[in-house]
């Protein structure tokens, strides 16, 4: 009958090393994994088999949960030390790697691996199509089965994070609601306001939102973000946006998640406001502003330059709410373009589609 894993274990351990494994990408040595087992995975990831890697998964888990499981028998039928790397891959790593935006295989035991094979050298090279990557699945097989808890668990980690960066060099498609009602829209931007993203989604949800203005009401504005730690002096720009017409500069916007003191507003006067001759600039906030900030940006009315502060969620919610049906769909598509724009990070859009998941569960009207 086999060995049996439990399928929380095996999510435990998958949850943790993932985490592990997104912490260290970009960041890691691979010094301590042989280079003949590093060359095997490279196979396996260049590989158009991508069953034979999604199966390397399985056999790690497996191996570091029950060390008396023979990691080469992946069918119970195959004795009382194998295990059923189909019910692993099926109830734990399949649904796991999906939710993570990992490109995988439906059922890689069924699309590749199939006919009781083993993970053994000539064991079922013949219902194999691709046998040089199956022998590279093979060749660290048996580098696992080889090397105790410590290697298992480091190559682990390196599998998955080779899976990241498949991941990260691949499109993750964003999700989007073909009539996007305002409850929906609420709960999406919510939701993202809690991620953390280094003021990246405030700004593009303020940037979002000044863009579906002027197409929704045709005022013919110039909307231009210039980017995550950008520095205003260096680029030129009066704030995180700057919006023109017809060439005249009319707002300039700092969009920021801090509380914002008496200190920043004078010196945002000094440096942007004044200089710029701009007549209005505004705070757009998820913090609430200091008093002496506030008292600060009004002194600024008398010499012909109002410096005003809103609230980032309300006053997206309320223009959401006047704008009409039609102007929500073009502020969702807006968000979209900002979201799949280079250089935007893997886990902000995943961070999006798991909020769009929560606001499709809404009611519609």
């Amino acid at each position: 009958m086999g060995r049996q894993i439990k399928t929380g274990d095996a999510e435990a351990l998958l949850e943790a090393s993932f985490r592990a494994a997104d912490e260290e990408f970009g960041n890691s040595s691979n010094a301590d994994i042989p280079a003949h087992v590093l060359s095997a995975t490279t196979i396996l990831f260049k590989s158009n088999t991508q069953a034979y890697r999604e199966a390397l998964v399985g056999c790690a888990i497996a191996r570091i949960l029950d060390p008396q499981i023979d990691i080469r028998l992946p069918a119970t039928e195959h004795g009382e030390n194998a295990f059923s790397g189909r019910s692993l891959a099926e109830r734990v790593i399949t649904p796991f790697m999906q939710g993570k935006s990992i490109p995988v295989s439906v059922a890689p035991y069924l699309s590749s691996i199939r006919g009781g094979a083993r993970f053994v050298e000539g064991g079922e090279p013949r219902i194999q199509r691709d046998k040089p990557s199956f022998a590279a699945l093979v060749n660290v097989v048996d580098y696992l089965r080889n090397h105790g808890d410590l290697e298992c668990r480091r190559y682990l980690r390196y599998i998955l994070r080779c899976f990241i960066e498949l991941r990260e060099t691949g499109n993750i498609s964003l999700k989007r609601i073909a009539q996007p009602s305002l409850v929906q829209l609420d709960s999406l931007i919510r939701g993202l306001l809690d991620v953390k993203s280094g003021g990246r989604i405030s700004s593009f949800l303020a940037t979002a939102m000044f863009q579906t203005l002027s197409d929704c009401h045709n005022l013919g504005w110039k909307v231009e973000f210039q980017g995550i730690n950008v520095a205003d002096k260096a680029s030129g720009a009066v704030g995180d946006i700057t919006i023109q017409k017809n060439g005249e500069l009319i707002l300039g916007v700092e969009v920021t998640e801090r509380p914002i003191s008496q200190a920043r507003v004078t010196l945002t006067f000094d440096q942007k406001v004044a200089p710029a001759e701009l007549a209005d600039y505004l705070f757009v906030t998820t913090a609430k502003p200091e008093e002496q900030a506030v008292a600060a940006a009004r002194s600024y009315t008398a010499v012909g330059h109002e410096m005003n502060f809103v609230c980032l969620p309300k006053w997206i919610f309320c223009n959401l709410a006047t704008i009409g049906p039609k102007c929500r769909i073009i502020f969702q598509d807006k968000m979209i373009e900002l979201c799949q724009s280079v250089g935007v990070p893997a886990e902000l859009k995943l961070a999006w589609n798991t909020c769009m998941e929560r606001a499709i569960g809404l009611p519609a009207n």
